[in-house]
């Protein structure tokens, strides 16, 4: 199942980059570079083929591919990057729920409303930029408001927009939950759980039966509780 859960990532990665014109792929690895080193900007599915690190690593040196690789537990690949001067930056919990049709959510979704014009698309880059630390561009997001595989949902408290998330079906029917964010001063509310059950809803919709994100310590805990659970890791390689 850990390999379906980061298939899920990399099947987003790679729709919005093409969607938004900055997926490049090679035969030894793909990349998502979008403009001012903004998410999603990393390498991955370095294990389609064998890799010439030295030659990553000087690509990485000079600019021309992001600083992040991207990449489900492999002793052997990880043994070469730490060889070749990389560093273990991060590292998140694959998660999966099985879904049946009785589960589904029973709640009013008033204050959740789909990304689908160019303002909403703002309001969703700006919510993830606030709520991740890391900048997400409005391009990005307004390139897949008209995806059949991606949708897009803003959340409302009172009349200000703060909470953000997306789900994607992925070509084996399976629903990732992904860009689940809260403002840091809405935190707190509930607002965070209300758009995790959207876009748990959203998945029985797709008829999908089960349902993968990937998730920090902290949220492991959350998700537990929801049901989910653990399987593989994704760890994030950096240059030292």
């Amino acid at each position: 199942m850990k390999t379906k859960i980061i298939n899920n990532l990399f099947e987003l990665w790679k729709q919005l980059g093409s969607q938004g014109g900055f997926l490049y792929t090679t035969k030894q690895y793909n990349y998502v570079m979008p403009n001012n080193n903004s998410w999603p900007n990393k390498v991955f599915e370095l294990e389609s083929s064998p890799v010439n690190f030295k030659y990553l690593r000087h690509k990485l040196e000079n600019g021309s591919l992001p600083n992040s690789i991207s990449l489900l537990e492999n002793e052997e690949l990880e043994a070469q990057l730490l060889q070749h001067h990389f560093s273990l930056r991060s590292i998140v919990k694959g998660m999966f729920l099985d879904i049946q049709e009785k589960d589904k959510p029973i709640h009013d979704f008033s204050s959740i409303e789909r990304v689908d014009n160019e303002l909403k698309a703002r309001e969703f880059a700006n919510i993830a930029s606030n709520s991740f630390g890391y900048e997400v561009l409005s391009s990005t997001i307004s390139s897949s408001i008209n995806s059949s595989q991606i949708k897009l949902f803003i959340g409302k408290h009172k009349s200000n927009y703060v909470s953000c998330g997306l789900i994607l079906l992925d070509k084996n029917g399976i629903s990732g939950l992904h860009m689940i964010g809260t403002i840091s001063e809405y935190r707190g509310l509930g607002l965070g759980k209300i758009m995790t059950n959207k876009l748990l809803f959203e998945a029985y919709e797709n008829k999908s039966n089960k349902v993968v994100l990937v998730a920090s310590e902290s949220g492991e805990r959350i998700y537990s509780k929801l049901g989910f659970k653990s399987d593989g890791v994704l760890k994030s390689y950096v240059l030292k």
